[in-house]
């Protein structure tokens, strides 16, 4: 398939209207074919005050797709023969709780599949930054972060393998172990063994290399506040704590990555550099355990990447990520040579569909068609809003929030309230999330026959016609 100089329309648009719709200040999106760039553009602003645009070499943070790179590190050391797989965590970090679990083994932690539990030690660190103090988490050394784990024993019912729980906090340990092994800092690491190499030299991992960078050209993160729906820029830089680093602390351009997805799509080769070896990438890229979340029908997590077997008819290899104030999706089709990069400065909306978005559009596919939920979060915007029942008897208002749809009817004696679940896309007919009933209870929607706009809906005896 040769899908250079195709039009790339359809995706400008799409990218425009989630901007719109997800209050989206800046976006930058890059993607390659075969090692050739051929789309690489950015949207919006950076900084809205200073009206400074997004460029395809403006700085962002990518969150959790950081995981990949210190996947990729910690295979250097497998390939160095400094670490194995097959170790137990405790060997290199003796404290408990790897300890008092020795099963527990670095394809483990790399993988999501140890059994602990997800303790957030590292994300509080980050709440704070942002005036979040609901949750109080006594760690500001490593000693005490290992402590906070250890503290969590109670939690720890699974065996390795039995369960995905997503972790940062665990690697944020691989992150301590790279350290230890290597005997220089993470962050230096992954600028020497990796980033170099790539010839990747727009970066950040501190908010001072982000500031004192020479071209200037970095994001102003903006925090959603979903109760008033409003967008509040921030000078907060993250990763403002070190211990963010391992788990999502990289800055880096959306045209830079792509020398990255070159690498991988190139079995570890960049240039005339073998940076990994084919072999570690088939390691990275083995589906250790089943997920409960994904975009294809059976997706499974690696060692820092998720594995979609199934998804737009290729298996795809991709990693998504947010820092609060940015969020990043990342990508690549090995057998097609596709490698993508896209992301924004706030996580009003997931910048994930704008990425499966424009594959499924150089596939020469429809997103809504192939990506079913995209279509069935179009459904979910087009149903909210108020209804009457005949005569103004009684009224319900179906609303939205965080992807949970709630039905809130008016009745005799006040007003019931019930979350309901899209069953059918074609019928438009949702479940209602009841207890009480033998058999389902459904709420049916309807559009217009000239408009085809959402025009009323029933449920039980009434029918309520949409308010204009």
């Amino acid at each position: 398939m040769n899908i250079e100089g195709q039009s790339f329309e359809k995706l400008d648009r799409f990218i425009r209207n989630y901007m719109r719709k997800g209050k989206v200040p800046g976006l930058a999106i890059s993607i390659i074919q075969d090692g050739n760039l051929i789309y690489s553009k950015g949207f919006g602003a950076r900084d809205l005050e200073k009206m400074l645009p997004m460029t395809p070499q403006t700085l962002i943070g990518i969150g959790s797709v950081t995981k990949s790179f210190t996947a990729m590190a910690i295979m250097k050391l497998v390939e160095k023969e400094k670490i194995s797989l097959h170790d137990s965590v405790g060997k290199y970090i003796p404290s408990k709780p790897f300890i008092d679990h020795p099963e527990v083994t670095i394809r483990h932690i790399l993988s999501h599949s140890s059994g602990f539990p997800a303790c957030d030690a590292s994300l509080f660190e980050m709440f704070y930054l942002f005036g979040d103090y609901t949750r109080i988490c006594p760690v500001q050394s490593r000693e005490q972060f290992i402590s906070h784990l250890a503290d969590a024993e109670e939690f720890y019912v699974f065996r390795p393998g039995e369960h995905f729980f997503y972790n940062n906090d665990m690697y944020v340990c691989l992150g301590f172990i790279i350290e230890d092994l290597t005997g220089i800092p993470f962050a230096q690491f992954i600028q020497t063994e990796i980033l170099e190499p790539l010839e990747i030299f727009r970066f950040a991992f501190t908010p001072n290399q982000l500031t004192s960078h020479p071209e200037n050209n970095y994001i102003t993160g903006y925090l959603h506040k979903p109760k008033d729906n409003t967008m509040v820029p921030t000078k907060t830089l993250l990763p403002i704590f070190k211990e963010l680093q391992a788990p999502g602390g990289l800055y880096i351009a959306m045209e830079d990555m792509m020398n990255y997805a070159e690498c991988l799509l190139n079995q570890g080769r960049y240039r005339d550099v073998q940076i990994i070896q084919p072999s570690s990438i088939e390691e990275l890229w083995q589906g250790m355990i089943d997920m409960p979340y994904g975009y294809g029908p059976n997706p499974r997590y690696g060692l820092g990447w998720v594995i979609d077997s199934d998804l737009l008819s290729h298996t795809v290899m991709h990693h998504g990520g947010g820092l609060g104030t940015s969020c990043a999706f990342f990508a690549v089709i090995p057998e097609l040579k596709i490698g993508i990069s896209v992301a924004q400065n706030c996580c009003s909306d997931s910048v994930a569909k704008v990425g499966r978005a424009a594959l499924a559009y150089l596939l020469e596919q429809s997103p809504k068609e192939v990506l079913p939920d995209l279509r069935r979060i179009e459904i979910l915007e087009e149903i909210c809003g108020e209804y009457q029942a005949p005569y103004g008897m009684y009224s319900m208002n179906v609303s939205q929030k965080g992807g949970i749809v709630t039905a809130k009817l008016e009745i005799d004696d006040g007003h019931l309230e019930f979350p309901i679940m899209l069953e059918n896309c074609d019928e438009l007919r949702f479940i209602v999330c009841q207890s009480t009933s033998v058999q389902p209870v459904f709420i049916e929607f309807y559009r217009d026959t000239i408009n085809k706009r959402i025009a009323f809906a029933t449920f039980d005896r009434y029918l309520y016609k949409r308010k204009c």
